[in-house]
Formats: structure tokens, C-alpha cells, sequence
């Protein structure tokens, strides 16, 4: 409401005059009053009619995403599945977190210091606490970095710490990590979540995969844990005890929907609001459809085609680039990905920094193909069509993911190409956690897959040859190109380290450890209803504390549900 000043009072702040004054004044008034009437209307009717930019989030309500298979288990030290990685990074923090420009933000230590001989990096920590109310301080993260160390735990992520000797809590909020040398990234590569000590001091480490916090870990991060059940959904609610931003959802519930079409079908019925990795075709019909937001983003991602080194029929280089020449990848580009994509030529993207430009995909040459073949001892010698050397035909199995077609119809398309050069390929598509077990175990001949390239820009986890605890399942091993990861790995200016990981992909297209096929878009569906989502290449869910539901647009009334 707004209070205007009487006629005497308006006419007292001007000098005394006749009253034919006072009369005009009058006027003035009148007039004043008549523009602060059409003005107050005016702003009236742009109240009534607010737009999208004039929406402000509102604390609340829950959504629903869809997940392609269920996590693995929720504890960072020893999880392999990419959905584990999702909820934990909801649910627990790191000392710092990379923002979307790619440089490191403050999350948990509020500041960190490299010494000058850079063997050591300080980070010094923020009053932190868990969701169950205890602090979280420097001990927590040191207990941590030791089980990551600990070779009874056998975590896969192990490796990526070898150059870091330790971790140091040098008091509460004080922690600090040795170097065996200089590190080109020290930031990342003391990067870890964290778990809580008061719940792991009193577990046996050669037990880790039946500690309890495996299938309910406590938090640190703008989500805790609320329930699991297996083969349905993980639902988190929002952290009350969290010290950072909090989160504006109540509750994040993680379908999971193993078929594609149920996930498709489910998110255009509105029964869930975020799918990721749609098909390139459905995204397609979907956007021109209007009926959900799609969104693109490329960047880390990259399908290959690896094989066990233990087979002989993959021992020789030149059959594993005649393998990679037979196939034609503007099949999977223009085909299944319908555009949504480009060729591989490397374990490297072009989002990263250290990305060999000049490095072309393999050509689709057959002909060459079957020379090499040939000349490494491979020929049909019974008429069969199938390629044999020493009494050994050149047959394999492909495992790869079952509910995704991009890689089912790859598997095709593979069979398809190195048939015609006289290799039998049999694809076996199979559930994602038993296909992974297999190959983990080594009881695999070849594996298609897709990857995210680490953001530190190193394939090492894949690729070195004592990282067959981690991503190198097939156990891979070139010497030279482990000698050219240190002194990659070693250098901290850039300039100087990128003509070595350029030599880096140059011998791996030689000698391949892999096929890399494509780099593909990752496509995601979100409901009209959810607002302020920014998938990035850090995540789809990259920043999903601060994703909101306006009220007239919230679905869940009870309390299980929001």
C-alpha cells in the first residue's frame, strides 16, 4: 500500500503563495495521483504475467531418474559401476571439485599449497560434518587415502595414486600429501571422496566388499542416504547436516529400468523426469516432439573395442590393425549415432587438452586388412570362410552391454565387417554387471564398451601395464609406452608434456590396445518441469543440488515419495 501525502502537505514544500497557487497545486496533485495509478497498474499486470526468467526456485519436491542398471555398490573405494559414481557424487564430497570452466574450486578445504619443491601439497580444511552429526576432519581423509593404498582392498582406483607416498593429518583441519616426484596435476591426483572414520577404524580391509557402508555409506556431501531397494530404486533425501549450499530437492529417487523402451516410454508418460544417454533416434523424434528438453553434450565419452592379450589370436599387431582397418566407423557415426558423433582415433577426446589434432582414425581399407592377415600367418586352409593359422580358427566372443543398442547393433556391425574379411565374430550381449565380472575376472575374449577419459587427461588406467587392477583388462602391455607415461605424467608444463602424449597415441594407433571407434553425444531427456539442469562433461547430473520444481508442477504428495 502505498501512503501519499495530503494536499497541505504536498503544497508546504513549496514557498507561500496566493491561493490561486494552492489551486494548481491541487492540480498537480490530481495528476500525480492519476500517474501513480497508471503506473501501479502497469506494474500489476507484469506481476500477473511473470515469464520463465522471473522464476525463483523454491525448496522442494522430488524427482525422478532413470537409471540403465543398478549401482555396483556405494563405496568409492572399490565401485566399478559409472552408477555408482553418480549417487556417491551426490552424496559425498571431495576436498575440492572441478567447476565448470575446468579449474579446481574449494569444496571441503578451503585453501591448499604446493611446496616449492613440489613433493607435497597442504590442503587446509573447511569445519566440516557427516550426516549422522560427527565432524569430518583431516583424519577421515588420511584413513581414507590408506585404504585406497592398502593392496588388501585391491581398489581399482589404486594405481592412479601410485606417485602419491601418503597422507598426512598434520592436525584436524590440516592434511598433507607426499609426492615420490613432481606431478603434473597434484590437485587431481590427490583427489578422493572420503569416508568416515568413526564407522571404518573397526573393519577388517581384506572384508571390504561385506563392510555394511557398501550398500548405505554415510554422507558429506547435499544428499544422504535414505533407502535401496535392489533391482528397483536408491532414493536419497536432502542432507540437513550438510555445512555447504544445501540442495533444493527433498528427495532423488534413481529408477532403475534396465530396457530402453521402458525408460523412453516412462519419461515421455512423465513417470520419470531424466534419462541419459537416450538413442540418437528417439532424441531426435523426441525434440521435434517438444514433449521433453534434449539435451547434447559432447566431450569424454568414447566406445572401443578391447581384447583379452591373453588370446593368440590377438598377440600380433598387425591383426589387431588389420581388425581395426575391416571396420568402417562412418557406420557407427552416420548410422547409429545419425550424426551424433565422431570417429576415434585415440583414448584422448578432443575436449582434452592433450589431444593428438593431426592423429586420423584408421580408414575403412579391407584389402589391406586381409594382407595383414595374411602375412601374419592367417589363411582359410579348409574352405570354411573362417581364417585359421595352425590349426586354430580365428573365432572370438564379444561381450558387450545388454539394453543399450548403440552397443548391440555395434556388435552387429562389427560381426558384420570382420566377417567379410574372414574373422567370426559371436556377439554375447549380456546384463552390465555380470558382462563386467567376466571381464574383470580375464575370462573374455573381446569387450565392447564405452569409457569416460579421465578429466586429468591420463588413459594410464587403461592402458599401463600394471593396470591390470584397474581399467586394463586385458592386460596390455608396452613398455615404451610406459616409460613415455612417467615422463608425461612428470611434467607439469604443458607445453613441454604435449609432444610426449602426442608420441603416447601415435604408438597406440600402431599398436593398438584397443579399437576406438567413436565419440559419441551424450543425449539426455529432462522433463519440462525440472528447471536450472546443466548437464556437462563433469557429469549429466553436474550440478543437481541446485535443480528445482516449481509448486504448480510437483507430482509426489506423500511422505514416502516427496
Amino acid at each position: 500500500m502505498t501512503i501519499l501525502p495530503s494536499n497541505r502537505q504536498l503544497c508546504r514544500l513549496a514557498p507561500p503563495a496566493a491561493q490561486s497557487r494552492e489551486r494548481r497545486c491541487s492540480f498537480i496533485l490530481l495528476g500525480l495521483l492519476f500517474l501513480i495509478l497508471v503506473l501501479g497498474g502497469c506494474s500489476r499486470q507484469k506481476q500477473s504475467d511473470p515469464g520463465p526468467t522471473s522464476e525463483t526456485p523454491v525448496p522442494g519436491g522430488t524427482v525422478v531418474i532413470a537409471f540403465p542398471a543398478e549401482p555396483d555398490v556405494l563405496n568409492s573405494l572399490i565401485r566399478s559401476s559409472a552408477y555408482s559414481g553418480r549417487v556417491l557424487s551426490a552424496m559425498q564430497d571431495a576436498l575440492v571439485e572441478m567447476g565448470e570452466d575446468f579449474n579446481y574450486e574449494p569444496k571441503i578445504a578451503r585453501a591448499w599449497t604446493l611446496a616449492p619443491d613440489q613433493l607435497s601439497l597442504t590442503y587446509r580444511l573447511r569445519p566440516w560434518r557427516w550426516s549422522d552429526g560427527q565432524p569430518l576432519s583431516a583424519y577421515d581423509v588420511a584413513a581414507t587415502f590408506a585404504l585406497y593404498k592398502n593392496p588388501l582392498i585391491a581398489s581399482p582406483r589404486r594405481g592412479s595414486y601410485r606417485n602419491v607416498i601418503r597422507a598426512v593429518a598434520l592436525d584436524s583441519f590440516t592434511i598433507r600429501y607426499d609426492f615420490s616426484r613432481p606431478l603434473t596435476d597434484p590437485v587431481g591426483r590427490s583427489a578422493h571422496l572420503i569416508l568416515p572414520l568413526h564407522w571404518t577404524r573397526d573393519l577388517d580391509p581384506a572384508e571390504v566388499r561385506d563392510w555394511p557402508l557398501n550398500q548405505a555409506p554415510l554422507a558429506s556431501g547435499p544428499f544422504r542416504f535414505e533407502r535401496w531397494e535392489h533391482n528397483q530404486q536408491l532414493v536419497l533425501e536432502r542432507n540437513e547436516n550438510y555445512p555447504g549450499s544445501p540442495a533444493l530437492l527433498d528427495r532423488v529417487i534413481f529408477s532403475i529400468v534396465p530396457d530402453e523402451t521402458s525408460r523412453l516410454l516412462q519419461l515421455e508418460a512423465g513417470e520419470v523426469d531424466f534419462v541419459e544417454e537416450l538413442p540418437p533416434a528417439a532424441a531426435a523424434r523426441l525434440e521435434a516432439e517438444g514433449r521433453v528438453t534434449v539435451e547434447r553434450v559432447g566431450g569424454r565419452l568414447f566406445a572401443y573395442m578391447s581384447w583379452n592379450f591373453d588370446n593368440p589370436r590377438f598377440s600380433d599387431p598387425r591383426v589387431r590393425k588389420a581388425m581395426s582397418l575391416a571396420i568402417d566407423r562412418s557406420r557407427f557415426v552416420e548410422g547409429l549415432l545419425y550424426g551424433y558423433g565422431q570417429a576415434a582415433a585415440s583414448p584422448l577426446p578432443p575436449i582434452l587438452w592433450n589431444h593428438a589434432e593431426h592423429l586420423l582414425p584408421d580408414p575403412y581399407q579391407p584389402e589391406e586388412a586381409r594382407r595383414l592377415l595374411a602375412t601374419a600367418g592367417w589363411r582359410d586352409t579348409d574352405g570354411d570362410g573362417v581364417l585359421d593359422r595352425d590349426g586354430l580358427r580365428f573365432s572370438f566372443q564379444l561381450i558387450t552391454r545388454k539394453g543399450d543398442p548403440l552397443r548391440e547393433n555395434g556388435a552387429v556391425v562389427i560381426r558384420e565387417y570382420l566377417r567379410k574379411v574372414g574373422i567370426d565374430v559371436r556377439p554375447r550381449v549380456m546384463e552390465h554387471g555380470a558382462g563386467i565380472n567376466l571381464v574383470k575376472s580375464g575370462r573374455f575374449d573381446a569387450y565392447l564398451g564405452h569409457f569416460q577419459a579421465s578429466l586429468y587427461a591420463d588413459p594410464s588406467s587403461m592402458i599401463r601395464s600394471d593396470a591390470r587392477d584397474r581399467f586394463n583388462y586385458g592386460g596390455y602391455s608396452n613398455a615404451v609406452v610406459d616409460s613415455l607415461l612417467t615422463a608425461a605424467l612428470s611434467q607439469a608444463d604443458r607445453a613441454l608434456a604435449k609432444p610426449i602424449w602426442i608420441e603416447i597415441q601415435e604408438r597406440l594407433a600402431a599398436d593398438l590396445p584397443a579399437i576406438y571407434l567413436y565419440y559419441p553425444e551424450t543425449l539426455i531427456g529432462v522433463s519440462h518441469r525440472l528447471r536450472d539442469v546443466r548437464p556437462h562433461n563433469l557429469s549429466p547430473y553436474n550440478n543437481l543440488h541446485e535443480w528445482w520444481i516449481p509448486l504448480a508442477e510437483r507430482k509426489y504428495r506423500s511422505a514416502a515419495a516427496d
